[in-house]
């Protein structure tokens, strides 16, 4: 079904706004990092707050356990984040924090080496992958207590699998395989 601009009645719409709902031309709307904004003082406030992630306050109170959490610069860039406290996937980019729908998420590896996570990291976001590690703040302070485990979105398992089949997680920064010698 073609829906048509709401300012624009015979202009077919080029998508919605991201903060009303309602759909506009591309005369009408002003484009962010990742959605549509129409003119709209209100979508106009969003639009800034996701282009300007300096807008977002650094701490923010989780909606479901009233968790007080402080989010680091990749939190704010991505207007999301996982409460530690509730495990609630939470977006910060629209109206103050909302919890959003959830999706389930299976373990793929642990690692006990900081160097290991960043490469993670790396590989992950380039595929565009829906993860999160959990731990990884830890290891410089436990570092034989507790790994840093990664998850990935249950759809997006194979993937991720994929993509890491030959990563060699390495302990203390050398790798425990022995090299195999290439004649």
């Amino acid at each position: 079904m073609t829906e048509y601009c709401v300012n624009h009645p015979t202009t077919e719409a080029l998508s919605i706004c991201h903060n009303c709902g309602q759909h506009f031309c591309a005369d009408c709307l002003s484009e962010g990092k990742e959605y549509y904004y129409c003119q709209a003082p209100e979508c106009q406030t969003a639009l800034n707050k996701e282009l300007n992630p300096a807008s977002i306050p650094g701490e923010i109170t989780c909606p479901s356990c009233k968790a007080v959490v402080q989010l680091n610069k990749d939190e704010l860039l991505k207007h999301l984040f996982r409460c530690p406290e509730c495990d609630s996937l939470i977006n910060v980019s629209i109206k103050g924090p909302e919890i959003i729908e959830d999706r389930e998420y299976v373990e793929i590896l642990s690692s006990l080496n900081q160097p290991d996570i960043a490469v993670l990291h790396s590989v992950l976001d380039d595929a565009g992958l829906d993860y999160y590690i959990t731990g990884q703040n830890f290891l410089s302070v436990r570092p034989l207590l507790e790994p840093a485990r990664v998850f990935v979105a249950s759809d997006q398992v194979e993937q991720a699998k994929e993509l890491l089949k030959d990563f060699e997680v390495h302990l203390f920064g050398f790798s425990t395989q022995k090299e195999v010698d290439e004649e």
